[in-house]
This record gives structure tokens, C-alpha cells and sequence, in this order.
């Protein structure tokens, strides 16, 4: 029970906090680093396997969420992720959109609605798609209900924790955008085609998003040493905020 209110105590007083904005810093610098990699020195064909269904940036990226998912279940205790399901069922489910798991084993990818209206696709496949989308929705709302009002304070009190949790939306937002940019301009007579620098922008941007994800993770479960030290009186602790 001790090391569990220690954990919880660090988690809210956001413990190594600069160790953490330094992680962040970092990763930026290998986003950008990698985007001028693929731009700047890549040919045709070794950008085309770099970013490419299989390859090393989608393989990186879904691995990010399974380092996500282990550091949760590591950390967190067996109650814990029975009543906070969401958390890890929802980077499970990134992983598996990162390598394409929503599209490979359904007539049509399950987020279009194409495969709930065509009457070409079969019953089951309109029951698995919506259960899968259902179940997402939920875990999404109790994510909402249960952490919202913790991102926000942590947020304004600049915590790293959910500092790297925007970082990781903003990847999320800024690879739709680049993304969905020729379709949703189309409508206002503007005809953009797909080039080699917005792919390369977008898939990178999509690897970003489990990289922060992690930090976030990491920073919200200090290691066992830092535990250690600040138990042992080594760190200088911070004066806990209540929590009332």
C-alpha cells in the first residue's frame, strides 16, 4: 500500500518534471531530424519502403504503443487497470490501426460507413465493425469523464504529463490535416495531389503520436529508483498539493 500512495504522490507532484521536458525536446529533434532524413537524402525508392504499409516508420510507431500498453500494465495495479480499462484498451487500438488491422479483415475499412449500408457485406462483418466502434466510443468517454479535469489542472500547472499528452494530440491533428487537406479542399474548387513531402510529413507526425504517448506514460509512473531515492531522502521532495 506504501509504494502505491508513494507512486500516486509523485504522479500528482509530477516528480523529475524537467527530465521529462527534456524527453520531449529530444523527440522533437528526432521527428524533425527523420522528416529531413526522407526529404533531404532519401531516393525515391528507399523513402517509398521507409514510409510504406509494413515498413520501418509504421513498424516504429506501433511498437510505440505496445511500449505505452507495458509501461501501464507494468505500473499500474491489477484494480487499477480493471476500473481503467480505457487506458489501455485505447493505445491497443492504435496499434492495431497502425498496421491497418481496421481494414484488412472487413469488405470495407470499419470507421466508413460504407460497410454498415452496402448490402454487399455481411451481417457479421456489420456486427464486428460496430461492436469495435462501439466499444472505442465508450472508452473514450469514461477516458473524458474520468481525466479530463486531471489534464486540465496538470496542464495549466504545466505538468509533463500532460504536456506530452498535447504534443501527442497535435501530431494527431497536424497528420489528419495533411492527411484529409486534397479531399477537403476539393469542394472549394482547389485540386491538390498527394506529394512525397506531405506523405512523408504525415507519417512521421503519425510516429510522434506514440512517442509522446510514452513520455506521458513514463512521466506519470516515475522508475523505481527515483521511488527510491525519494523515499531514501535523496530527492528533495516537492510539497504535495491536495487533492480535495
Amino acid at each position: 500500500m506504501g509504494d502505491t500512495d508513494m507512486a500516486w504522490s509523485e504522479r500528482k507532484t509530477d516528480y523529475g518534471k524537467g527530465h521529462y521536458f527534456n524527453q520531449m525536446g529530444l523527440a522533437l529533434l528526432v521527428l524533425v531530424f527523420l522528416i529531413a532524413l526522407s526529404l533531404a537524402f532519401f531516393p525515391e525508392d528507399v523513402r517509398k519502403f521507409y514510409l510504406s504499409e509494413g515498413g520501418p516508420i509504421e513498424v516504429f510507431s506501433a511498437a510505440g504503443y505496445l511500449i505505452v500498453v507495458a509501461t501501464l500494465v507494468r505500473e499500474m495495479s491489477y484494480r487499477d487497470l480493471l476500473r481503467r480499462w480505457y487506458l489501455v484498451a485505447i493505445p491497443i487500438a492504435m496499434c492495431l490501426r497502425e498496421l491497418d488491422f481496421h481494414a484488412h479483415f472487413t469488405t470495407h475499412n470499419i470507421t466508413k460507413t460504407t460497410l454498415y449500408i452496402s448490402p454487399d457485406v455481411p451481417l457479421l462483418e456489420k456486427l464486428i465493425g460496430a461492436t469495435v466502434v462501439i466499444a472505442l466510443t465508450v472508452a473514450f468517454y469514461f477516458l473524458l469523464k474520468d481525466g479530463l479535469r486531471g489534464f486540465v489542472h496538470g496542464l495549466r500547472h504545466g505538468e509533463a504529463t500532460a504536456v506530452a499528452i498535447v504534443a501527442a494530440i497535435g501530431c494527431a491533428v497536424l497528420s489528419k490535416v495533411i492527411d484529409g487537406a486534397p479531399s477537403n479542399l476539393t469542394f472549394l474548387g482547389i485540386h491538390l495531389t498527394r506529394i512525397d513531402a506531405s506523405t512523408v510529413f504525415e507519417e512521421i507526425l503519425e510516429l510522434g503520436i506514440p512517442i509522446f504517448l510514452a513520455i506521458a506514460a513514463f512521466s506519470a509512473f516515475p522508475t523505481q529508483d527515483g521511488l527510491a531515492k525519494r523515499a531514501a531522502g535523496q530527492v528533495a521532495p516537492n510539497k504535495p498539493r491536495s487533492v480535495t
